[in-house]
């Protein structure tokens, strides 16, 4: 007695491509027809169309997936509860996809980091976009940006100054992180030029800025505020205020003739 051939397997089913921010799904297979009640054109179309239900992840959105997982881990448990497993699992990968995308770890976390810098960036050009149009105000707008940054991103904003999980070669952090110095920067040069202070001291003042606004969000975030102040990184609106009356205080020594 002739016994039938064994089934083919069917083909595995690819994870279907997700927004960043969504969870990853599952490609449905379509219900299969019956051969008698289908004809072969039907049969032939549907195969088709079944071809183009279940798109595999796009590299570009592959990239952005692993990164948005990578900032919840960020968010959820600090730079020390990341691992690139937990990073894959949640954009519904295999363990071994970011490495096409990062190489490893510190380079995942290298690109999370340059994203954070050109937030900040971006953050910091609209702030001076909504307030007058003078130098003294503008500067003031960079530096309430960085606060307010930080209170809304705390892990990733301290990831973005790990130099001990950062790769220094990274070529996108670079660009990024001098992008936004470059903001405070220009913003600093105009203040300064229109109290008289000479261009030489653009480099120690602008230091001078940034060690004040970053120091200020850091001790915030790190609960060094709470005791004396109530300045707690859950409560962002005392912190704020607070740090718009450092920058005003700040403002007068920065514009102050040497």
């Amino acid at each position: 007695m002739p016994t039938r051939p064994p089934r083919r397997p069917e083909p595995p089913v690819v994870p279907a491509a997700t927004r960043p921010g969504t969870a990853p799904g599952r490609a449905t297979r379509p219900a299969a027809s019956s051969p008698s009640s289908t004809s072969p054109a039907a049969r032939s179309s549907g195969a088709a169309a079944s071809a183009t239900a279940a798109p595999a992840y796009h590299h570009g959105a592959l990239r952005a997936a692993l990164l948005d997982a990578a900032e919840a881990i960020l968010e959820e448990g600090g730079v020390e509860a990341f691992t690139l497993r937990e990073c894959a699992r949640r954009a519904g990968v295999s363990h071994a996809a970011p490495a096409h995308h990062f190489g490893d770890a510190r380079g995942l976390l290298s690109a999370c980091a340059a994203g954070g810098f050109a937030r900040l960036s971006a953050l910091m050009t609209d702030y001076m976009a909504r307030v007058p149009d003078d130098p003294d105000a503008r500067l003031m707008a960079t530096g309430q940006a960085y606060i307010d940054f930080a209170l809304a991103h705390r892990a990733l904003f301290q990831l973005m100054f790990r130099r001990d999980r950062l790769a220094d070669t990274h070529a996108e952090l670079a660009d990024s992180g001098s992008g936004a110095f470059g903001c405070l920067q220009h913003a600093m040069a105009a203040s300064m030029a229109a109290h008289g202070v000479p261009p030489d001291e653009a480099p120690t003042r602008s230091l001078f800025a940034w060690s004040m606004v970053h120091g200020y969000a850091t001790l915030v975030l790190e609960g060094q505020c709470e005791h004396g102040y109530g300045l707690a990184h859950s409560d962002p609106q005392p912190a704020r205020a607070m740090g718009a009356a450092l920058l005003g205080l700040a403002g007068r020594a920065m514009n102050a003739p040497g």
